[in-house]
């Protein structure tokens, strides 16, 4: 790698990234490449208590990360809860990296001074394990300390979930953990309504009500939004132990996952 550590597999076009004025009012249709230079705004006003979570997150890491081993954030977007959880890293020789599909956030990687050890890829995740692409080449098989992945699970297709579940917990030291956040269905009908309008309340503080409805037309093509039963079941399933529940806003959860050496395994 050279010695800003960035690593990109995408070159940039000069008219694939919007330019946002953030004094522009007007309604726009969404699309996760509009928000690319503003993103991590964009989501805390979409998603109350997200910085909270996002603080929680590099608070936690530090009980995790281990020296010579490797950090994993997936759909790392702007790239800036990774950096903070490099440069709060309490331990040195940690590689850090995040993998983000969406191309529209290499612009903003290209502009920040980022740490030596930190390593963007604009590749997909669902790609790790081809020999051929650059995420298979700088991971270190079962090198892995922590796996973040902060509301990017639930845009993948469900037959792929469990198949990744599966590839962290196995590529995870033992001690070592998985955070991951989604939106989530409540378990009740008059449950799910209710925290529905709620949220919407609380959306049209920030925006429009032609945004929140163009936001929600295109999350039908995709968001795969799961139960917290079944991703409960999912995690555990794979061999996950120590699942908990840590933060959570309306239909919004931070959940907790870690891989327990094998004389735990019995440890709920």
């Amino acid at each position: 790698m050279d010695e800003k550590s960035k690593t990109f597999v995408f070159t940039l076009e000069d008219n694939d990234t919007p330019t946002l004025d953030e004094n522009d009012t007007s309604p726009k249709t969404f699309s996760f490449s509009n928000f690319a230079d503003q993103f991590d705004g964009h989501i805390e006003k979409s998603i109350r208590g997200y910085t909270d979570l996002r603080n929680d997150v590099v608070g936690m890491s530090k009980f995790f990360i281990e020296d010579g081993t490797q950090v994993l954030d997936i759909g790392c977007s702007e790239g800036t809860l990774l950096e903070r959880i490099a440069r709060d890293c309490p331990v040195g020789d940690v590689e850090f990296i995040g993998c983000e599909i969406e191309n529209s956030f290499v612009a903003q990687w290209e502009k920040r001074d980022l740490p030596k050890e930190l390593h963007l890829l604009n590749e997909d995740i669902l790609d790790w394990g081809n020999d051929d692409k650059p995420l298979s080449k700088i991971l270190k098989p079962n090198n892995l300390s922590l796996v973040v992945s902060l509301f990017t699970m639930q845009f993948l297709a469900e037959r792929h979930r469990l198949e990744l579940f599966k590839k962290i917990y196995d590529n995870l030291v033992d001690g070592g953990a998985f955070i991951t956040s989604e939106k989530i269905f409540a378990q009740n009908a008059k449950v799910q309504n209710m925290l529905e309008f709620l949220y919407y309340d609380y959306k049209k503080q920030h925006f429009s009500e032609k945004e929140i409805l163009d936001k929600e037309e295109q999350l039908r093509f995709l968001a795969k939004l799961t139960t917290e039963n079944l991703l409960m079941k999912q995690l555990r399933s794979v061999g996950f132990r120590g699942i908990q529940i840590f933060w959570r806003n309306f239909n919004f959860i931070g959940v907790l996952a870690m891989k327990r050496p094998k004389e735990e395994m019995d440890d709920c």
